[in-house]
């Protein structure tokens, strides 16, 4: 299982240093070969990224994260430890 992050996803929508290891990754995960999990923080910090990329306006942007949840990534919330 890999645990991603808002750097590694960015790069799924655009072409920066290792891009290429990024969609390594999410290839992997398509083919089945590995799962994908990352903290639900990557929402957020993948929709302020695209937002300040010139080259993404909102709807695209909306798309992007809407892809996110379609991959089946599992997200993971945040719980307090148990007392």
């Amino acid at each position: 299982m890999y645990i991603v992050d808002a750097s590694v996803a960015i790069k799924w929508f655009s072409e920066e240093e290792y891009t290429d290891k990024a969609i390594d990754i999410r290839d992997k995960f398509f083919k089945g070969t590995c799962e994908l999990a990352a903290p639900d923080l990557i929402l957020y910090e993948v929709s302020n990224a695209l937002r300040f990329n010139p080259n993404y306006n909102e709807e695209d942007v909306t798309e992007a994260i809407n892809s996110l949840f379609d991959m089946g990534i599992s997200i993971i919330v945040p719980i307090p430890p148990e007392s």
